[in-house]
């Protein structure tokens, strides 16, 4: 079980810098002590957790064994359409990577149940999407591991995946006042570096698909 948990960790690793989580807590954490970042951190932690739980001891093993059972042209056809929409989507973001606004346009919360609503509400609209989420979620059904152990690496997957904003809210209570500043160049850096890093990843992504895809299909 090992190499399960090294990849489970390793994708964890990579889904933690996610801008649509970090960038909310840097900016929430400009807020006096930093309010908020803690119920914030929580509701990430909480609606991140639930879906891979409903997943993995829920629908998860059937759709598991849909996908594998589905094939030929159907299987390849769908690989090349999901193709065709990462690299829709990473045109897009190409497209607006000029317009980085100077100033977020998220507000501060300005109570503890906001800060944990607004977490918990950016993963339930991410979740359907979430794709490497999913990808570990899969590594772990598919090595048929034991409930305790399923629901070990979910755990452990998110607590990875949330350890960004716990470092944020770290920051922000020992070093006080002095971290407003490195807080708002790495939100600026984040919001332009992060923006340019989902490019390239759906990017890659969409070509290996159509590929993959493509390949499948000249072959049947």
């Amino acid at each position: 079980m090992f190499a399960l948990t090294l990849v489970v960790v390793s994708i964890a690793v990579a889904d933690s810098v996610n801008p649509s989580t970090v960038v909310p807590a840097l900016w929430q954490a400009g807020a006096p002590r930093g309010r908020g970042v803690a119920t914030f951190t929580l509701g990430v932690f909480v609606v991140y957790l639930a879906g891979g739980i409903v997943l993995a001891f829920g629908p998860g093993p059937a759709l598991i064994n849909a996908l594998h059972q589905i094939g030929g042209t159907l299987e390849h056809a769908l690989e090349a359409a999901g193709g065709l929409l990462a690299l829709a989507f990473a045109a897009t973001l190409w497209r607006s990577r000029g317009r980085v606004r100077t100033e977020p346009q998220l507000r501060r919360c300005s109570t503890r149940g906001s800060a944990f609503m607004l977490g918990a509400g950016i993963m339930a609209v991410e979740l359907p999407t979430a794709f490497m989420y999913f990808g570990a979620i899969s590594a772990i059904l598919s090595a048929h591991a034991v409930a305790i152990l399923r629901l070990s690496l979910l755990f452990t997957y998110n607590a990875l995946f949330v350890a960004p904003l716990v470092a944020i809210l770290a920051v922000r209570l020992l070093a006080g006042e002095r971290a407003d500043r490195w807080l708002g160049v790495a939100e600026r850096w984040l919001r332009e570096a992060g923006q340019l890093a989902l490019v390239t990843v759906a990017g890659a992504a969409g070509i290996a698909l159509m590929v993959i895809g493509v390949g499948g299909l000249v072959a049947v």
